[in-house]
């Protein structure tokens, strides 16, 4: 059952404001399921960006226009978004502007900003935890007073609950899981590896956790891991799925950079033929896409080793993010457990990756949901968010469309 449409919010922001924009991102949509553009989660990086932004403001309701301690918006910010931003205010009059004054910004000087942001009121965010501006900042994209906003917020929760299936079973969830330690020609890998996909499995299998039918989950581990059988179990997938189902892929194991392009290394891969025997990503793009699965979240942790062709130097810190946003949109989403230049780490002690712990943390019920019996992709990706940066110098990356449809990926017992 679809849920009902989001309000859509344009963030409009500087560079080096982005890690507080992002912070305060999770929060809007945790707490009130707006849906937003917002570039890291949305946009290839490269001039389309400008086009991406435009369009994002032209079927926004509300914008939030962010400004730091300069008091002063980045080129792109003050001349791509203006332009579009005025054409809103003086074409809409319900369309709302709020100028946010960032931690350490002052109330900025007229002539500082555009004519058109001059007439609005800011929001003054004192600091990060400034509850009361930030529902203030909340009320006044939904456009509700502030002593409506508590039960406007539960009204919208209500709304977007949805029904737990009678059989008590996540029947239309489907999965690939895909764990890789021991590779045939390459250094094997952590265990936690094949430890993260066998344990993923069995709690999506379970029938008092994600209540997975287990004859719809296809697990591929280490020597079964190979690129004929990855390649089988993604067709599959297509030829069982429809626009009714839920799908996952899950692949924990190492990605390649050969010739410019990024490869999955399947278990059977030879390092001095990456072209002939790994899993181009241009190949994995064209797999998705044949899967007509109407939810399709994609769990790759593949950024951590990234090794050249015999020809190539190593290229360490990850698979470029326009690999992962190639993968979303159409109804898929991408969660990565690490930027570029991050690693995927595995801490002392641990059976899993820190990636997966706290994955299988927030499908075991601990993420913070919506109340109705089921975890959705953002669930997954606050939660991720929240805990594992808390632990490591590891940030989550997440890639999908617009969002507009935060799609059940299980059933969570709470």
């Amino acid at each position: 059952m679809p849920e009902p449409r989001r309000p859509h919010i344009f963030l409009s922001y500087s560079g080096d404001s982005e890690p507080f924009v992002e912070s305060l991102a999770l929060r809007l949509y945790g707490d009130a399921r707006l849906a937003f553009w917002f570039g890291p989660w949305h946009s290839v990086p490269g001039e389309e960006r400008l086009r991406d932004m435009e369009d994002a403001v032209a079927t926004a309701e509300a914008a939030a226009v962010f400004i730091g301690p300069t008091r002063r918006l980045e080129a792109w910010q003050s001349e791509a978004t203006r332009a579009a931003l005025e054409r809103r205010v003086e074409g809409s009059a319900s369309f709302r502007v709020i100028p946010v004054l960032m931690p350490g910004a002052s109330r900025p000087r007229r002539g500082d900003l555009p004519p058109f942001l001059r007439r609005f009121e800011p929001v003054e965010l004192r600091a990060a935890n400034d509850e009361q501006a930030y529902a203030r900042l909340l009320s006044s994209l939904l456009g509700v007073g502030p002593g409506q906003l508590p039960s406007h917020l539960r009204a919208r929760e209500n709304r977007a609950r949805i029904p737990r299936p009678r059989s008590g079973l996540f029947e239309r969830g489907h999965a690939v899981v895909v764990g890789i330690s021991a590779y045939a020609k390459l250094a094997p890998q952590p265990d936690a590896a094949r430890n993260d996909a066998q344990d993923l499995r069995a709690l999506l299998g379970d029938p008092s956790r994600c209540g997975y039918p287990n004859g719809q989950i296809c697990t591929l581990l280490d020597a079964a891991a190979t690129r004929d059988n990855i390649r089988k179990a993604l067709t599959d997938l297509a030829a069982k799925t429809g626009p009714e189902d839920t799908a996952v892929l899950f692949f924990s194991g190492r990605a390649a950079l050969a010739g410019g392009r990024a490869h999955l290394l399947p278990a059977d891969v030879d390092p001095d033929d990456m072209e002939g025997s790994a899993l181009p990503g241009a190949e994995l793009l064209s797999l998705a896409r044949s899967i007509k699965a109407g939810r399709f979240l994609l769990l790759l942790d593949a950024g951590a080793d990234v090794l050249g062709g015999a020809d190539e130097a190593r290229e360490g810190g990850g698979l470029p993010e326009s690999f992962y946003q190639g993968l979303a949109g159409g109804g898929r989403a991408v969660i990565a457990p690490a930027r570029r230049g991050e690693a995927s780490q595995v801490l002392p002690g641990m059976r899993n990756s820190l990636f997966a712990h706290h994955l299988f943390e927030a499908l075991r019920g601990n993420a913070r949901t919506l109340g109705d019996g089921y975890v959705r992709v953002f669930d997954l990706f606050r939660h991720l968010s929240e805990r594992i940066p808390s632990r490591a110098r590891q940030h989550p990356l997440f890639k999908a469309g617009p969002l507009e449809d935060d799609f059940a990926i299980a059933l969570v017992r709470t």
